[in-house]
């Protein structure tokens, strides 16, 4: 009986909290206590098939800005991009810091450029942008880095890969190699070869643990997690972000041991990005004043950055091509566009973009379309505020859902066709595409990814013939529910473009 009214008082206090808090906060659907919306979630996941068609089901009935209570934590959506605007630009200081539990500080621990806050984060990511754009990000260099790996990749495949005068290959795969190769010769200086079997060990690491990766994992503090009862579940998840770790730690190292013996020797700023952190380090030794520039931060810091350079960028070219496979009448206007440009007799370059308008707009479409991440990160509001012209409490969490925002009936008529043209339609679309964020917290490597993109997808496009081995991959995530939207799995034909 005692049990029973504990119980009860239990569920009438929960109750009554989850009331008057639900009066800060915009409109969602009734939480329960303990589980939130977890049960209504579940419920249109499996109706509906994937978690942003989940967003918009709640979105049809409560607005542009609406929550859903994850557990006993309120989560806002931002659905709208001039909201989005608002908030987290005009206002970032309220709307900058990020919400890092779970899986998102597992290994971080409140370090690096991901997860970190305060002074920490912006003393990272300042220098972080500030190094990466001396070696080049944004700059003419940045181009010819690009290139080198684009050139060195396709000549590697054409040795190893050459079947019927063409290239056949995985193309997840060549992707894989040829964007983790540019972000690790600017991090470290050291290329991917086919066949390396730690680099192929780190890619099937990272994307087993981004497709077991869901919603429950931002949400569940890391020690709940990393507990006996759910181990079954974050060995799937921990295990290679650990392997991952161990890799980056082992090179790092290796490479002060190599700095402190003078087997290697940092000449005018350093070759890379770990050269310029390990004289951050010195300079800041010497001068004996507290600094958070380590060995341990650094591994954390390329640890952030390498993942997010690679993996991001590598995705949206793997669907850029499914998409372009899918749509030839894409590919010849595109191709007829930079032939009429180049007259197949140059690469094309960054300094092209003012007279690529088709070639803009497909990179566009493909972001679009791509919207690799199915949720975004979370920024947490620290005091009470509006959104909307809706309460705001302190304590929730808050994200503008891109891939809301980029599918969007609204702003995108047939939001799920493949169509480049509507940018060149209608100029005002591309400032709602927010592929990298949006504010404070954008991806600090944006620049290096709309070179790659545009490079990578024009150069192919003008140098060979793209052809599907076997049926064609259709426009198709594998894991709607998972962080990251991952395409389909296919294999590519480059064919010698016969000009």
């Amino acid at each position: 009986m005692l049990i029973i009214l504990l119980l009860v008082t239990f569920f009438a206090v929960a109750t009554a909290y989850q009331w008057r808090k639900c009066q800060r906060l915009p409109k969602g659907p009734t939480p329960l206590p303990l589980i939130g919306n977890f049960h209504q979630f579940i419920y249109y996941g499996i109706k509906l098939g994937s978690a942003v068609a989940v967003y918009h089901e709640f979105e049809k009935t409560y607005g542009k800005v609406f929550t859903i209570w994850m557990g006993p934590l309120p989560s806002v959506y931002i659905s709208d991009y001039d909201v989005a605007h608002e908030s987290h630009i005009k206002r970032a200081n309220i709307f900058s810091t990020r919400f890092a539990h779970g899986t998102t500080n597992y290994i971080r621990e409140g370090r690096g450029i991901i997860a970190a806050n305060g002074d920490f984060w912006q003393d990272h990511r300042r220098f972080a942008l500030t190094t990466l754009r001396n070696f080049g990000l944004g700059r003419n260099l940045m181009e010819e880095k690009i290139m080198e790996e684009y050139n060195y990749r396709i000549s590697d495949y054409k040795r190893t890969h050459l079947k019927n005068g063409a290239i056949e290959i995985h193309a997840g795969t060549f992707f894989d190699l040829l964007v983790g190769s540019i972000i690790n010769q600017l991090l470290i200086s050291e290329r991917f070869e086919q066949g390396d079997q730690e680099f192929e060990k780190i890619k099937t690491s990272l994307a087993l643990s981004l497709e077991n990766f869901g919603i429950i994992d931002i949400f569940f503090p890391t020690a709940i997690l990393d507990s006996p009862l759910m181990k079954w579940r974050q060995k799937k998840i921990f295990e290679p972000f650990d392997f991952i770790y161990e890799v980056s730690k082992r090179n790092l190292t290796k490479r002060m041991e190599a700095v402190k013996s003078g087997d290697h020797v940092i000449e005018d700023g350093g070759r890379d990005f770990v050269d310029a952190y390990i004289l951050k380090i010195q300079k800041d030794e010497n001068s004996g004043a507290p600094s958070t520039f380590n060995l341990e931060t650094m591994i954390i810091d390329v640890f952030d950055l390498w993942q997010a350079g690679q993996e991001t960028t590598s995705t949206t070219l793997t669907w850029a091509f499914c998409c372009l496979l899918n749509h030839p009448n894409v590919v010849k206007k595109l191709r007829a566009e930079l032939m009429k440009l180049t007259g197949g007799n140059r690469h094309v370059g960054l300094n092209d973009r003012a007279d690529t308008p088709y070639l803009n707009a497909v990179c566009n479409e493909v972001q679009r379309i791509a919207s690799i991440l199915n949720i975004n990160l979370f920024r947490k509001i620290e005091q009470d505020t509006e959104i909307a012209g809706q309460p705001l409490a302190s304590g929730c969490v808050v994200t503008t859902q891109m891939s809301m925002l980029h599918t969007d009936v609204e702003v995108y008529k047939n939001p799920t066709e493949f169509r480049p043209e509507r940018f060149l339609e209608n100029n005002t679309l591309e400032k709602k595409l927010i592929p990298f964020g949006i504010g404070k917290r954008s991806c600090p490597g944006e620049s290096l990814a709309r070179a790659e993109l545009y490079l990578i997808l024009s150069n192919v496009i003008l140098d060979v013939e793209i052809e599907a081995v076997g049926s064609i991959p259709k426009i198709l995530t594998s894991n709607p529910f998972g962080l990251l939207r991952r395409p389909p799995s296919y294999d590519i034909r480059f064919k010698p473009l016969k000009v």
